[in-house]
């Protein structure tokens, strides 16, 4: 049995998916199609699935499922290993809360690029990093290189996002142990079967 992913090679959230289940073991149940879609044009083919226009999709027998949040939940419920129970999960929640919403404000710089530049864009660009650099150093003092759920596998696509995307913003400065942690985890055979598509891109 197969899933359809709908996917973009660039998509932080998408890549997010893509490292979890390689982690559970049902990458090989995904099918991808590859969309270009963005906040002012979405892909009309995601119209019958989201409604939303946004990635990653994945349609199962029992319909489409989304936002990646909730693909990860599906892989955990049906392989195990992205989230612990208890309190544990919420832990893990908040992680994965933090690093997605850190992977929002990167796609919002991006977002920026695309769109007539106004005269607060600057001030908007230089907030969002300001929020990504807080949430790393508040991440840094969870962070295990011994366990790799969901939360950790959001924030590596956070960071990998960021070097592909935003090099200049220098995430590691300042981060020292997250930088380490990041240079661990990478060697993963999940990163590195995951990794984002070369450059040239837009």
């Amino acid at each position: 049995m197969t899933w359809t992913l709908y996917a973009s090679p660039r998509s932080p959230f998408v890549r997010k998916v893509m490292i979890a289940a390689h982690e559970t073991g049902l990458a090989g149940r995904l099918t991808r199609i590859e969309v270009v879609t963005t906040p002012m044009t979405p892909a009309p083919e995601l119209a019958a699935v989201n409604p939303l226009g946004m990635i990653p999709v994945l349609l199962t027998e029992e319909g489409p499922v989304f936002d990646s949040l909730v693909i990860l939940d599906l892989f955990d419920e049906i392989a195990g290993g992205l989230f612990p129970k208890g309190a544990a999960r919420r832990d893990t929640l908040t992680r994965h809360a933090l690093a997605n919403g850190m992977m929002d404000k990167a796609v919002r710089i991006l977002d920026e690029q695309f769109r007539l530049q106004n005269d607060d864009t600057a001030q908007h660009v230089a907030g969002y990093v300001r929020a990504i650099r807080s949430g790393i150093r508040w991440l840094e003092p969870m962070l295990d290189e011994a366990r790799f759920d969901a939360g950790d596998i959001a924030l590596a696509a956070l960071m990998a996002y960021l070097d592909m995307r935003f090099p200049q913003i220098l995430w590691r400065e300042g981060a020292e142990r997250a930088a380490a942690w990041y240079a661990a985890v990478e060697k993963r055979p999940s990163m590195q079967a995951t990794a984002f598509a070369e450059p040239p891109f837009v």
